[in-house]
């Protein structure tokens, strides 16, 4: 991989890259390499004062079109996305690490696609007609709630802004966008391209920094309505306290350490292969990652031999290259976070099965590389068995009992997403009611779809995102009544007389 040019970009505010109101950049490399690819504008809370102030700007006017008209723009956005599929996963993949076949496959036409559902869905929503008496007509209304501001993790630097951006703009509000410092660049690129699908300037605007400094003042700021937050816990519970303070609605889709149960009569193989993309996708830097596998006892051997050999077939390199199933991590120090890991798992008396490392190859030399990595005999109360690693590692555990794997499954304060695998399908849905989770897979894992709401409970947060559920997060239902006759005939009337 040859040198590449450092390219400048600023915020977008009200329709334009802006230089930061300080002037200061920061630099994104690429962790392939670790060269500067980009500088960005570094910005204060006075250039979030100037995006939230572009975006209320905004807002009359986008809100007042009708939503068929919203959803035409959306259209109009995610065919201009397509049309610029190959720049935009070669940005999200020199900004990211994760491997263009990736990029290329899913991600870019993912954007594409969720912007098309959600132009579709929006012009389904309607109120409600509430028969309150035949003196009157009593119905609802859905109104935006205004400016919304979007903070989104690292590990999908595009997607997460779009399955919050689609939302929030078909149902009418206005957003500003905080995207990960690590990689912000294609989310301003895609504010350029709203503005050209025919989004109104000021509509969508994309402030850069750092989470303590334009995050935090974004979710104190009065001019925004509601926050829309994905990302780990930590910073989730951060929101909670800081918008608090003016009682303000947060969206959280927050981190999780989710279970695959394999019950002694399932499809090995099969569960083998939804292992590896469980764990792996995405080099495991996926909130939904099947991070903590439960074996029943007796396919224990069986399952691990299976997982480790379809495991050891990914390639690491390059991301550049078709190829490449594994990128690098984003940067140095989540590398040193999982390596810290896997020396804690190595300690506590895991067995390593595969990996554990960074790969020693040419073209991984000076990269933030790390190996799929598969721990054996693992415990539920292990350190990487409890804590979200988000990485390539995952722990096989054992249990005697579907009761037991249910238990174990259950046995963390997170409560995103888990698969059970069985032949049996009855028992298989009798053990998914008892998951305290926001999805259940049975004999799959991290499926997702538009269609499908997604979300989760206990410490992984609560809301949704994605599915027709999730407009009712970005709306106010406004309640009006009118007197049609005029005449005292309320069951009420005469109490005050």
């Amino acid at each position: 991989m040859g040198t590449t040019e450092c390219k400048h970009y600023g915020a977008y505010i009200g329709g334009e890259q802006v230089d930061a109101s300080g002037g200061e950049t920061f630099e994104v490399t690429n962790p392939a390499n670790g060269q500067c690819i980009a500088t960005v504008a570094k910005c204060t809370e006075a250039d979030v004062d100037r995006a939230v102030a572009a975006a209320a700007a905004a807002g009359p006017g986008w809100a007042g079109l009708p939503v068929s008209e919203r959803s035409k723009a959306l259209l109009r956005l995610s065919r201009i996305i397509m049309e610029h599929q190959e720049e935009l996963a070669a940005l999200e993949t020199s900004q990211h690490g994760s491997p263009i076949r990736k990029t290329m496959g899913f991600d870019v036409p993912l954007c594409a696609e969720t912007f098309e559902y959600f132009a579709g869905i929006a012009r389904a929503m309607t109120g409600d007609v509430l028969p309150v008496g035949p003196w009157a007509r009593s119905f609802t209304v859905k109104e935006p709630l205004g400016v919304i501001g979007v903070i989104t993790p690292w590990n999908f630097p595009t997607l997460m802004v779009v399955w919050k951006l689609a939302a929030a703009l078909v149902t009418g509000n206005t957003c500003v966008v905080k995207p990960p410092s690590v990689c912000p660049l294609t989310s301003i690129r895609l504010a350029e391209l709203c503005t050209e699908a025919g989004i109104p300037a000021g509509a969508v605007n994309v402030i850069t920094g750092s989470g303590e400094t334009v995050g935090e003042a974004l979710v104190r700021h009065p001019g925004v309505a509601k926050i829309g937050f994905t990302g780990d816990t930590a910073t989730g519970k951060r929101i909670m306290e800081v918008a608090s303070c003016q009682a303000k609605p947060v969206g959280l889709e927050l981190g999780g350490k989710n279970a695959m149960v394999v019950l002694a009569d399932a499809d090995i193989d099969a569960a083998a292969e939804g292992a590896v993309f469980g764990s792996f996708f995405n080099s495991g830097q996926v909130c939904a990652t099947s991070s903590r596998i439960f074996v029943q006892e007796s396919r224990y051997e069986e399952f691990a031999e299976k997982f480790v050999a379809a495991a050891k077939g990914l390639r690491v390199g390059d991301p550049m290259d078709p190829a490449t199933v594994i990128g690098p991590v984003p940067f140095g120090a989540h590398r040193d976070k999982i390596e810290r890991y896997v020396a804690s798992a190595k300690k506590e008396g895991a067995t390593l099965l595969l990996g554990g490392g960074r790969p020693d190859t040419p073209e991984t030399q000076d990269g933030y590389y790390f190996e799929p990595t598969i721990f054996g005999n693992a415990t539920n109360d292990m350190e990487f068995m409890r804590d979200e690693v988000f990485g390539p590692v995952s722990g096989i555990a054992t249990f005697a009992s579907p009761e037991e794997g249910v238990a174990l499954a259950n046995a963390t304060p997170y409560g995103l997403s888990a698969s059970v695998w069985t032949e049996d399908l009855r028992l298989g849905l009798n053990l998914a009611n008892q998951l305290q989770v926001g999805t259940v897979w049975l004999n799959e894992h991290l499926m997702l779809f538009c269609e499908t709401p997604w979300g989760g409970c206990k410490q992984s947060g609560y809301g949704k995102d994605l599915s027709t559920m999730v407009l009712e997060e970005y709306v106010h239902t406004k309640h009006i009544y009118i007197d049609t006759t005029g005449a005292q005939v309320k069951p009420w009337y005469g109490i005050l007389k």
